[in-house]
Parts: structure tokens; C-alpha cells; sequence
């Protein structure tokens, strides 16, 4: 399970997370939404310790940090309980697809090269590039690129892995690929937390929505609650700038 009490983050004096509160089940899917600059990111990356949060308490799995009294072998602790799979892919250039995955296997868990490379060949053939195992990452497009880093946030075998908009650098057309990847994983029971502005991608996968804005939690619910029968003001307002609303109640869930 995960549960973060009364988190906070300020950057030079400018309140960005202002106590979040919010309980997540084990194989529970996720979805935070806002507005942009809201601290959903930010959030994110306090989670894993990308970011040190100045206040707040973390659980994840069997870990529990203390923001303020965080030691180092506790964040390392936490940091093994998470991936993260990043806006601009984050891939070493000089490695080659394989290698990428293989890396935190060999660096982290210090599993042998052989049993490292079997676990990532079985991971790039879920994310659709085992023909891409020699590639290094300029010889990929976006979409392909953005798949090897979900590999590799699977490849840890994480308590949750954290989605920080996981399409908003690629084109339009390589979006598709990059959220049927991430719909499949969602069939495997895994709990996952994703900041996101594809609506229609948040209500046909999520279990939870999350919607976020002023560095606070507005509302959490189902996405049913959220996208059909919220009575929240805020969340309409911010919802109602996605015009096909239907679009809503026409995704598969």
C-alpha cells in the first residue's frame, strides 16, 4: 500500500505542494489530473525522492520516510520500492536499447549479466522492441523511445511505478502505441500512479482519479464521480475545457 500524510514542498518560499493526503491500494491504477503547474509532477518526484518533500510521511510497501528526518539509507530503501517513467525518456545515448534495461538490474540488484539480460529481451518483447535490442536511443522515435523507458521501470520489479506525463513529449501519432503499452501493464495488476491530460486515457484505465490544483487534492474519486457526477465547481470548470465530454462516457472501462 501507499499513503502519503500532509506533504509539502516549497521552492524559494513558493508553497507548491500544500499537504497532500492520499491513500492507494496495491494493484491500484491511479490517475492525477489539473491543471498545469499544479505540483503533479512535483508530487511524483517527492514520492521517489527526486525531490526532497519539506514536510510530510511516505509509505511505500513496508518503508516509511519521514520527510524531516529522512536518512539516506531510508531514501535508498524507498527508492528501491519505485520507477519512474519520465516525460523526455531519460535514456543513456550512449547505450543501446538492451543495455538501458539491463542497467539498473546490473547496477542495482547486481544480478548477473546473463539472468539481466533474460529479464530485459522479456521486457522488450511486452513493450514490442525485441527487434530493437542493438539500437541506441537516436535511431528510435519517440514513441519507441518512451516504451524502452517503460521497460525499464518494469524491469525493477517496483512496489509502483510513477507515469510524469508519459505522452506529452511525443507527436501525435506516437501517442497511441506509448498508452496501449501502458493499458496493457494495467492488465497485470501492478499499481501505478499517472499524471496525465489524455481524459479519455485516464477514464478508461484508472481505478482512482486524482484531480489536483493550488497544490492540493480537490477531489479524489472513481472515474465515474469525477468525470460524470463531480459537483465540484473546480473540477467542471477544468473538465469543461476538454469539450467532448461525451468522450467520457464512451470509454471502455
Amino acid at each position: 500500500m501507499i499513503k502519503v500524510e500532509n506533504l509539502h514542498k516549497s521552492y524559494n518560499n513558493q508553497a507548491v505542494l500544500k499537504g497532500i493526503d492520499l491513500e492507494i491500494n496495491n494493484g491500484e491504477i491511479v490517475v492525477v489530473i489539473g491543471p498545469s503547474g499544479t505540483g503533479k509532477s512535483t508530487f511524483l518526484r517527492c514520492l521517489n525522492y527526486l525531490e526532497s518533500a519539506d514536510k510530510g510521511i511516505i509509505t511505500i510497501g513496508d518503508i516509511t520516510i519521514d520527510s524531516e528526518s529522512a536518512t539516506k539509507k531510508q531514501i535508498h530503501e524507498l527508492r528501491k520500492n519505485t520507477s519512474m517513467v519520465f516525460q523526455n525518456y531519460n535514456l543513456f545515448k550512449n547505450k543501446t536499447v538492451l543495455e538501458n534495461v539491463m542497467e539498473a538490474l546490473l547496477v542495482v540488484k547486481r544480478i548477473p549479466k546473463n539472468e539481466a539480460k533474460r529479464i530485459s529481451e522479456k521486457l522488450l518483447v511486452q513493450v514490442g522492441l525485441i527487434d530493437k535490442v542493438n539500437n541506441y536511443p537516436s535511431q528510435l522515435s519517440g514513441g519507441q523511445q518512451q516504451r524502452v523507458g517503460i521497460a525499464r521501470a518494469m524491469a525493477l520489479k517496483p512496489e509502483v511505478i510513477l507515469f510524469d506525463e508519459p505522452t506529452s513529449a511525443l507527436d501525435p501519432e506516437w501517442v497511441g502505441e506509448v498508452l496501449d503499452v501502458i493499458k496493457n501493464l494495467a492488465s497485470k495488476n501492478l499499481t501505478m500512479i499517472i499524471v496525465t491530460h489524455e481524459m479519455s486515457f485516464a477514464k478508461e484505465i484508472a481505478n482512482k482519479v486524482v484531480f489536483m490544483d493550488g497544490g492540493k487534492v480537490v477531489e479524489c474519486g472513481t472515474p465515474e464521480e469525477i468525470f460524470e457526477k463531480s459537483t465540484n465547481e473546480r473540477v467542471n470548470q477544468f473538465l469543461s475545457k476538454f469539450n467532448n465530454r461525451s468522450l467520457f462516457s464512451k470509454a471502455v472501462i
